[in-house]
């Protein structure tokens, strides 16, 4: 039935749809699909940028309003509300690629359940999205907006990936942390990827991008792609009537489909190390249980050149503890006896699994340069994950044809 709605509103396509999915159906040359979104990407920012700076202004006057009114408590939920009204309309009105890719599995799989597809337009749009994702664009993979995964249109990606790569190994790399913790930043620099970085575009529900690992380490590190898993922060705002079981869902979804989970925490904010730490060792004990055994590693961003140095081994030993602590009272929620501390969830090593991260920024934005000492950890970081893919291409690395299989049991 609600396909049959959904099918309704859809067609005739609006003049936007039927002009992106023509262009990118029938050039097959991936230079020109790729600038035709990048152009398209800018024609729609340039169309929003007006209203969204507008609506920055008012949150921004909104909050100061809040601060100034903090002493009566009846006007502080007032406040509130507007806020989270207004962030509510500043995540609706943005509007990028993604969305016309969303609506694109969308339509396939309204047409999948309610007709047969004749049309070779609508036929082809799994092949358009492997094709896309070979080209390194990134490809929704969770619905943000209602924490939706479109099974049969991941599926059928996924198989036309098969068919024009061949069924190759792939090590599953995924991110976690909190909003704004500079998870997508950390991305990029890592692999040179094209994620969302803006402030007005926050990641949203959860996108993969396909990255081919030159043939000449092929042989020597067991795969031949990493699929990178980008997702939304933990505890958003917006979300805060429905936070905790969406974080705990993403957390789930996202850590049982990676090989690898890099945990982002921004500093050494106590109380965020705790938000992020209680969702992450909840994720990793339902893992055990249903005998997965994903890794991970833990990233601390921002964190001064001095104070990483003059800390780094308590803050290790503190974080071990933390997660000991919560490995213990999560186990004793679940009735697992067998678990006393994190190790017992998965293999962890506070001394190489845990990283900490300088300042982007040598300075203040947006005159102030890169950080020479970040692209250092980078570095390191990336050498780390090669190494630890290289130890799961023994075991668990899967082929491109499982990923499928993997996110439908998830």
């Amino acid at each position: 039935m609600t396909r049959r709605q959904q099918m309704r509103k859809t067609f005739p396509l609006n003049a936007l749809m039927h002009f992106a999915l023509k262009i990118l159906q029938n050039h097959s040359e991936t230079h020109t699909k790729l600038y035709f979104l990048q152009w398209l990407n800018v024609a729609l920012d340039n169309l929003t940028a007006g209203h969204l700076e507008n609506l920055n202004e008012k949150k921004k006057a909104l909050v100061q309003k809040e601060k100034q009114e903090a002493t009566k408590s009846s006007s502080v939920k007032d406040w509130q509300k507007r806020i989270e009204a207004i962030s509510r309309e500043i995540n609706d009105c943005t509007l990028g690629i993604e969305h016309i890719l969303r609506e694109a599995g969308q339509i396939y799989e309204a047409l999948e359940e309610t007709s047969p597809m004749k049309d070779t337009l609508f036929l082809s749009l799994p092949h358009i999205a492997a094709d896309l994702m070979i080209s390194g664009v990134p490809i929704e993979l969770m619905d943000g907006d209602v924490s939706y995964v479109p099974l049969r249109w991941v599926a059928a990606v996924f198989d036309k990936l098969s068919e024009k790569l061949g069924d190759k190994r792939l090590f599953v790399l995924s991110v976690l942390g909190l909003k704004s913790s500079r998870k997508s930043t950390l991305l990029n620099a890592l692999f040179g990827l094209q994620f969302t970085v803006s402030a007005g575009r926050c990641t949203r529900g959860a996108y993969i991008q396909l990255l081919k690992v030159e043939e000449t380490f092929t042989a020597e590190i067991g795969f031949d792609f990493v699929l990178v898993v980008d997702t939304e922060g933990l505890r958003a705002p917006e979300l805060s009537n429905k936070s905790q079981n969406h974080d705990n869902e993403l957390a789930t979804f996202v850590i049982g489909l990676g090989n690898l989970t890099l945990i982002n925490i921004m500093g050494e904010n106590p109380s965020e190390m705790q938000e992020v730490l209680q969702i992450v060792v909840q994720a990793f004990l339902r893992m055990k249980q249903v005998k997965i055994s994903p890794g991970c590693l833990f990233v601390h961003q921002n964190v001064g050149e001095v104070t990483a140095k003059d800390q780094t081994m308590e803050g290790r030993r503190q974080l071990e503890q933390r997660l000991d602590q919560m490995a213990a009272r999560a186990a004793e929620e679940e009735q697992c006896s067998d678990v006393n501390c994190f190790s017992d969830v998965i293999k962890f090593d506070a001394n190489t699994h845990v990283y900490y991260f300088a300042h982007l920024w040598d300075g203040n934005p947006p005159m102030a340069p890169p950080n020479p000492h970040y692209s250092h950890n980078v570095q390191e970081l990336k050498s780390r994950i090669l190494v630890t893919g290289q130890q799961e291409s023994r075991g668990s690395i899967m082929k491109i044809s499982d990923v499928k299989f993997q996110v439908q049991d998830l």
